[in-house]
């Protein structure tokens, strides 16, 4: 499967790798389904959700989360057909008429709805681009998406928007720059792919040329948005590709955050029904990810948006200190990020224990108390001793001196 979006050398990179021909008789694939495809079942089971445990997670939200409207994750994409995801807005910068591709309405569907990470969530459906094909409709660009992030930041309070989606790539920007900041600014999480690996053809491949990750191989200073710091970078794993080597999917990304499994994940296609996401992709983890942050918020309605980032950076199963440049902080635990009792501070720090320098000496034997009457009471024993050796030999003398005065 090869999605790609190209305009202008500013473009959208969302390749993948060919889906087996087994996988998709089986299964209604989402990039396949048109809004007139006939009724196919999907037998295949929500893999991501078991890996990620995320039907506990949601359980514990619907039980513990404080009542309060539902939070709102703006979708910067090609636009969320009608059916199962319940969409709160919308709007558009990329003209009107109806959904004709289905990236806009998988990436919603993982997020929110009855298949999505966060089922209570709603989306706020901004479509910054048509489709793929230049001929067809208008394809994305860096400008677009910016359009898209000044209408987010203008309409943030309005819609009360928590989460900002981008499951997209582009080329550099300064206007991009400029409105992911201010949405950010404005405390709303902007989450975006971390980067495909593209294939021969597709936007980016002469930064990534012989498909295979160099050493120093780095999507930072290529791919946008991905390489701000404002944003969420997700990226994802290969757990269930049968591939071991997650860079077939993805390039290095020293800016990456966090990662997700994708691979079999079940969505919403253009004709309203579920389908399957294949193969694994940035794309799909960005989407992953911003439900798992819309958990947080309604579970912590009144934390700030740093520190909703800080409980899911925190809590994933690597190190925030030291980040890999193909899973950053590690994988996403959702349970862990809604239950450990960090506390984060009002920034987003979150306080570590740390050993002072010197104080981590190695443990040595308990040492016996000084004993202050130590040299008094040596004194008395040998007082003792020389006292009772001088009666000893009084004793021993007298009966001679006796006998000597008879």
């Amino acid at each position: 499967m090869r999605l790609t979006v190209a305009a202008a050398g500013l473009a959208v990179a969302l390749t993948g790798i060919a889906v087996p021909p087994a996988a998709a008789d089986e299964n209604p694939l989402c990039d396949s389904v048109q809004a007139d495809s006939p009724r196919q079942p999907v037998t295949l089971s929500n893999a991501p959700f078991s890996q990620l445990e995320l039907h506990r997670a949601q359980l514990l939200v619907r039980h513990d989360a404080p009542p309060g409207p539902p939070v709102r994750v703006a979708v910067l994409d090609s636009g969320v057909a009608p059916g199962r995801v319940p969409v709160a807005a919308a709007h558009s910068v990329a003209g009107a008429g109806p959904v004709s591709y289905y990236h806009g309405t998988a990436v919603a569907g993982l997020i929110a709805g009855p298949l999505g990470v966060a089922p209570d969530a709603e989306i706020v459906d901004v479509r910054v681009y048509d489709g793929v094909d230049p001929t067809e409709g208008r394809t994305l660009t860096a400008d677009r998406l910016a359009d898209g992030l000044k209408w987010v930041y203008e309409n943030a309070r309005r819609y009360d928007i928590k989460v900002a989606n981008v499951s997209l790539a582009v080329g550099e920007s300064r206007r991009l720059k400029h409105w992911v900041q201010q949405v950010r600014g404005r405390g709303v999480l902007v989450v975006a792919a971390a980067g495909n690996r593209p294939q021969q053809g597709d936007p980016f491949d002469d930064e990534f040329a012989d498909g295979t990750a160099a050493p120093d191989e780095d999507a930072v200073e290529i791919l946008y948005p991905t390489t701000y710091d404002e944003v969420i970078s997700a990226s994802t794993t290969a757990d269930g590709s049968g591939s071991a080597d997650v860079t077939e999917f993805v390039v290095k990304n020293s800016n990456t955050t966090v990662a997700v499994p994708t691979w079999d994940a079940i969505s919403y296609g253009l004709d309203g029904r579920p389908c399957v996401i294949e193969p694994a992709a940035t794309s799909w983890a960005a989407a992953e990810v911003s439900g798992v942050l819309a958990l947080l918020w309604q579970m912590y309605p009144d934390d700030t948006a740093s520190q909703i980032q800080a409980r899911l950076v925190e809590t994933a199963n690597g190190t925030s200190d030291d980040r890999n440049p193909l899973t950053g902080a590690g994988v996403v635990q959702p349970y862990e990020a809604l239950t450990r009792p960090l506390d984060p501070s009002r920034s987003g720090r979150v306080e570590r224990s740390t050993v002072a320098e010197g104080d981590a000496a190695p443990a040595v034997a308990p040492q016996p108390r000084e004993d202050l009457l130590a040299d008094t009471r040596d004194d008395a024993v040998w007082w003792g001793l020389v006292g009772g050796g001088l009666l000893v030999v009084a004793l021993l003398v007298r009966p001679v001196v006796a006998r000597r005065r008879s």
